[in-house]
């Protein structure tokens, strides 16, 4: 997690209220299906305010021994005036320091909570890269249009009904609370290939069975099994998640539409799938194991 949670907030005069007796907040999580710090090393956080004010603060050496936040991450922000203040949250995976190149960048505009703690996740995936620039200390949503951000690869509406959010639990964050996280290398060991129907993009299910879904990168993105040539890098997608996969109701597995846009460019070799049975199922709430983990560290 980002070190010190409650240290960030009270950093942050301008949004947050750090003696404030009505639980006014809304907690953003910030995961990855990447490796660190292979893939992107730096997280940057931004948060606007309407009327002015804000947050923006970057976090570097991710996947070091002394990096400045672990993912996932999560960062508070507390009601001003008992809630309901606009605010945009901007995050972004960068590359080699504070004003490095911008691989992907996630927005959400939504209201803070009023009378309860809510959880927003925005993960920065694989699906997402190339969908922001560096603008120097600011950054460029060049995928999507002003009022979009990127979802598994699709430009959908950045804007969030804080009142749809469910309530924080550090459990549905952090690997059910006991520092649970999910082995890549180890889930997809004995995967098979998936035959994947491009015109749908859907893959066959199990009879109901829980699956774990994988894509095996061209280009090295991912979790990766070893060195050389029979080395592969996979991406773990989160079952039942719009951010991942869904099961239909004729038992097909229905994967993003970006999925098979990448087959088709080449940067995504295959649709790995394995049964749930010896790993549990991946989810939003079991972050992948790694170097970066923050699943066994104590709630701030």
């Amino acid at each position: 997690m980002i070190r010190g949670r409650r240290l960030v907030l009270a950093a942050l005069l301008a949004l947050a209220c750090g003696g404030c007796s009505s639980p006014d907040e809304i907690v953003v999580a910030i995961s990855t299906d990447l490796a660190l710090p292979k893939d992107f090393d730096v997280l940057q956080v931004q948060v606007f305010k309407s009327g002015g004010g804000g947050f923006n603060q970057a976090y570097l050496r991710l996947g070091e021994s002394d990096a400045d936040a672990q993912l996932p991450a999560t960062i508070g922000f507390y009601s001003s005036d008992s809630g309901g203040e606009s605010i945009r949250i901007r995050v972004s995976a960068r590359v080699k320091d504070a004003l490095g190149s911008v691989r992907i960048v996630r927005e959400a505009v939504t209201t803070i909570p009023k009378n309860r703690v809510a959880l927003l996740s925005l993960p920065l995936d694989f699906l997402c890269d190339g969908s922001g620039e560096s603008a120097g200390n600011d950054v460029e949503n060049t995928l999507c249009g002003d009022e979009q951000t990127c979802v598994a690869g699709a430009c959908v509406s950045n804007k969030v009904d804080s009142s749809t959010l469910p309530d924080y639990s550090y459990g549905d964050v952090y690997g059910g609370g006991s520092g649970d996280c999910f082995d890549v290398t180890a889930c997809f060991q004995k995967a098979t290939a998936a035959e994947v129907d491009a015109a749908a993009c859907t893959i066959a299910g199990d009879g109901g069975a829980p699956r774990n879904v994988a894509l095996e990168t061209v280009g090295g993105d991912g979790i990766c099994d070893g060195e050389g040539d029979d080395h592969r890098c996979l991406v773990a997608l989160d079952a039942a998640s719009d951010d991942g996969f869904r099961v239909e109701e004729d038992g097909r597995i229905q994967l993003p539409p970006e999925v098979c846009k990448q087959m088709a460019s080449g940067k995504i070799a295959a649709v790995l799938t394995a049964p749930a049975t010896d790993c549990a199922q991946k989810t939003s709430g079991l972050p992948t194991c790694g170097p970066w983990l923050a699943s066994g560290s104590e709630e701030p």
